[in-house]
């Protein structure tokens, strides 16, 4: 073992132990704070911010509209009267102001605070019950409805690709040690990262910044000499650092598979894909060939992915479009178009390999080792 992994794993051992901040008052009840929503006491105390109904219905003698909770009410939690009664009878129905309609320009009853409506988008007063912070920096190009729609390349197919990798000298900055969650004591959470989920990460990179995105990976099969596989089980944004450097706060962004405490992390590259730019036709490409599919298997379907020998030290770029041939590597050169066998799109690039997902098959007898040509070139 290293001194950095030994470093890493000591920052790990102290985060781990360090004291939670009590979730629900002893009687089962929750008073409330300035800031807290509906939504956000749901996720804490249920591990479900969707499941907020169930808050509302226990506490319609205490809140009038689930748009608005104030601080200092007190609010009862569905794991204090599971399997009893609630001493409260059940809403027949919901106030005109439920989520996803304005609430009423009403006062409320105590002289307190008038209650606002709903302005422009993100801009939601606060204490909504929807979780919306006005002042909180965008994903940018993260954003699937802002890009898959126009992009030759979504960004969840960029950031998600497996790649291959050398893992004797890829850099990997840190490790998550924990997910930050508050939950109802009586419910065990699972050590699994879901989106929107704060997590921490220990890290051996001192440059981190706020607005960094990190992927967490895990290793897969060894390819020879190309290297070995890296799946992306996650992506995450740092909104927090502090003073002592040996680790950031992050939201999760993007989940791809099983991404838990203990997983890797290295830095995530810029989304490279122009909005609205499309790739032009070529017809003396540059000629490659499969190393392999990158989920062990003999055929694949449209939307499964494969490794090129082609990276960016041979002009390869995110969106390019190769053809795949069964002929010799010779007669690729000058093969004729309508004779590929599957078409495939480059969604990520290394310098020495690329990632494709194959976005077209017209005949299953592709294999490892078979020719590629490029018949379609993105804008330099």
């Amino acid at each position: 073992m290293n001194a950095a992994t030994r470093a890493l794993l000591t920052v790990t051992a102290i985060l781990a132990i360090a004291p939670a901040t009590p979730a629900q008052d002893a009687d089962g009840t929750h008073r409330v704070r300035p800031g807290d929503t509906l939504w956000d006491l749901a996720a804490r105390y249920l591990a479900d911010p969707f499941r907020w109904p169930e808050l509302y219905d226990l506490n319609v003698r205490v809140v009038e509209d689930p748009h608005w909770i104030f601080p200092g009410e007190t609010l009862r939690l569905p794991g204090a009267v599971e399997g009893g009664d609630t001493g409260m009878p059940r809403a027949e129905g919901r106030p005109e102001g439920r989520p996803g309609k304005p609430a009423r320009e009403t006062e409320r009853a105590g002289g307190g605070a008038a209650r606002r409506s709903f302005g422009p988008t993100g801009q939601y007063p606060e204490g909504s019950v929807f979780r919306v912070d006005p002042s909180a920096p965008s994903y940018g190009d993260l954003s699937i409805e802002q890009n898959e729609a126009s992009a030759v390349v979504s960004p969840s197919d960029f950031y998600g690709a497996p790649i291959l990798a050398d893992q004797q000298s890829l850099a990997l900055p840190g490790v998550t040690s924990r997910v930050v969650a508050e939950a109802h004591p009586d419910i065990k959470l699972p050590r699994a990262a879901r989106l929107n989920d704060q997590v921490v990460i220990a890290i051996a990179d001192a440059d981190l910044e706020i607005g960094d995105y990190l992927k967490a990976v895990h290793w897969g099969r060894t390819l020879g000499s190309a290297g070995r596989v890296l799946y992306t089980v996650g992506v995450v944004r740092v909104t927090r650092t502090y003073p002592t450097r040996d680790s950031v706060r992050a939201e999760v962004v993007q989940i791809f598979g099983d991404y838990r405490v203990g997983d890797e992390m290295v830095r995530a590259e810029d989304y490279p894909v122009v909005k609205g730019q499309q790739a032009e036709p070529e017809t003396n490409g540059p000629l490659g060939t499969v190393i392999a599919f990158t989920v062990d298997q003999r055929l694949l379907s449209t939307g499964e992915s494969l490794f090129l020998d082609l990276g960016a030290d041979d002009g390869i770029q995110v969106g390019d479009v190769f053809a795949v041939f069964s002929t010799s590597m010779a007669a690729a050169e000058t093969a004729l178009l309508e004779d590929r066998l599957t078409t495939v799109r480059v969604v990520h690039v290394s310098p020495g390999t690329s990632t494709a997902l194959v976005t077209e098959v017209r005949d299953a007898g592709m294999s490892p080792g078979a020719p590629v040509r490029r018949v379609e070139r993105m804008p330099s």
